[in-house]
């Protein structure tokens, strides 16, 4: 009998280390569309956050060195959308084509570095389930929930319990991420995990500092007419612009000319999440579903409602109001506005690929986004600041990265808050190159010579700079979980 066989099983696990069990049999064996080699495992299942709640994954190994390389969960935000548009629109192993049939392997994949898990959370989203039905869920059941996965994961994974580990996620993960990685520090005792750093992605921080920088964001692209802005600054702000508090604007006529800007922003045929980007054609559709999700305190659109968050219960009931919402808007499926995922959408549907990532054949219909949950979460936090405190305190480590044209999430509320959050500044806003190109600006903040955190715009990125500026941002990434300099 000849031994070439057995030399050349030899040679495959030592090429593809066993670091995984089987994972309950969630390993996914093959992936339809997908011609190249893999040279990682991954696997895709349910992970049971609560009685009734049960959470989809799909882990990606490293690339590099699974047994050693660190840990990244990662969270799309909304609230609502999945985080499979973050694995295969942005920075995952595989990107699907243009057919929605075959797929190709990304050369800015992050798993080349580390290992990654990919949640949709909460419950109703993508192929996230309940069994009574109930997907109702705030900020603090979905962080809860989020923490139990996190914890069935490596109860699931028990090899990966040391490694250094990173929780990151984009938009509305700016709550999810921030109020997950708060609980893991508060049950570190109990159960304890190799936490080391944080990040957040054109993250929604601050309810209030959006609107206010959201305004003076279209100002500064020319979006504001001039007269428009000299009678904010007369009639709303004592006369100073820069010291008026866009968000606190009292008065139906200052409050309608701010709701005025910001409806403009979101559904005046601009792509929200890039002012430079094109907007998807079918501009009626797009504007539909903006309202939409206005309507429904939906995606990170900042909705007009939270204008009246800090006038009077009088104001609030302002005929202005009233009537904006009064409008029957329709609620549209699939795509965020202005962007166009139907190749996603129809992949992830297909019956093949359910089966080939343990999905039950019965499932509801996969979408990037989930009206359902969008439109009944309820919101409970304003501001992070309190979360990534109580993260920094416990020598856990903040990038707070910002595309800089994104206007659904845009960087001066990333840059402002990061300011106000009282770290001692390191380093003033300096440059810092990719390819010998600046690729963005960064702050450094931290006590002595350690940095707690770190702000960073990204050039020309918009709102999901992974996919959009996708080398510099693995670059930046890399060096922040490696702890090297950006």
């Amino acid at each position: 009998m000849s031994l070439l066989p057995f030399f050349a099983i030899f040679c495959a696990l030592l090429a593809f280390p066993p670091v995984s069990a089987d994972a309950n049999g969630d390993e996914i064996t093959a992936l339809p569309g997908l011609s190249d080699r893999l040279n990682f495992r991954h696997y895709s299942g349910f992970l049971k956050a609560s009685p009734t709640h049960f959470l989809h994954y799909w882990f990606v190994e490293s690339q590099s060195s699974p047994s050693t390389d660190p840990l990244i969960f990662w969270f799309n935000g909304g609230p609502g959308c999945s985080s499979l548009d973050g694995l295969l629109n942005e920075m995952g192993p595989y990107l699907v084509n243009a057919d929605g049939k075959t797929m190709r392997m990304n050369p800015n994949a992050w798993n080349e570095f580390a290992n990654v898990v990919y949640m949709e959370a909460p419950a109703g989203v993508g192929y996230s389930y309940s069994t009574d039905g109930n997907t109702t869920t705030n900020d603090d059941q979905t962080s809860a929930e989020n923490y139990e996965a996190v914890k069935q994961f490596f109860k699931t994974y028990p090899a990966f319990r040391n490694h250094t580990l990173f929780i990151m996620g984009e938009s509305y993960a700016g709550v999810y991420v921030p109020t997950l990685t708060a609980r893991i520090v508060d049950g570190l005792k109990d159960f304890p995990v190799n936490l080391k750093g944080m990040a957040l992605g054109n993250g929604y921080v601050n309810a209030n500092m959006s609107i206010d920088t959201g305004i003076r964001f279209a100002y500064g692209h020319g979006l504001v007419d001039e007269k428009v802005w000299t009678t904010l600054e007369k009639e709303c702000c004592n006369g100073c612009a820069d010291t008026c508090d866009f968000a606190a604007v009292t008065g139906g006529h200052c409050i309608q000319l701010v709701q005025d800007i910001s409806q403009f922003m979101w559904y005046g045929g601009l792509n929200p999440y890039d002012v430079y980007r094109t907007c998807d054609p079918n501009p009626e559709v797009n504007s539909n579903k903006m309202r939409a999700m206005v309507r429904g305190m939906s995606a990170i659109a900042q909705p007009p409602q939270e204008f009246f968050g800090s006038a009077s219960e009088e104001e609030k009931s302002d005929e202005t109001k009233d009537s904006f919402f009064k409008r029957d808007y329709p609620i549209l499926y699939g795509d965020a506005p202005c962007l166009n995922d139907s190749e996603v959408i129809v992949y992830m549907n297909r019956e093949d690929v359910k089966k080939a990532l343990h999905i039950p054949t019965n499932s509801v219909k996969w979408d990037i986004c989930s009206d359902t949950v969008t439109t009944t979460y309820q919101k409970q936090y304003g501001d992070m600041a309190p979360f990534v405190k109580k993260i920094i305190k416990a020598n856990v480590r903040v990038l707070l990265y910002y595309g800089d044209t994104d206007m659904a999430c845009n960087f001066l509320m990333g840059q402002i808050f990061a300011d106000r959050m009282g770290i001692p500044r390191q380093l003033g806003k300096a440059p810092w190159k990719f390819n010998k190109q600046i690729a963005g600006f960064k702050t450094m903040y931290g006590h002595g010579r350690k940095t707690d955190m770190i702000f960073i715009t990204v050039k020309g990125a918009g709102h999901m700079a992974p996919q959009w500026r996708a080398e510099p941002m693995k670059y930046a990434i890399k060096q922040f979980v490696i702890n090297h300099p950006i």
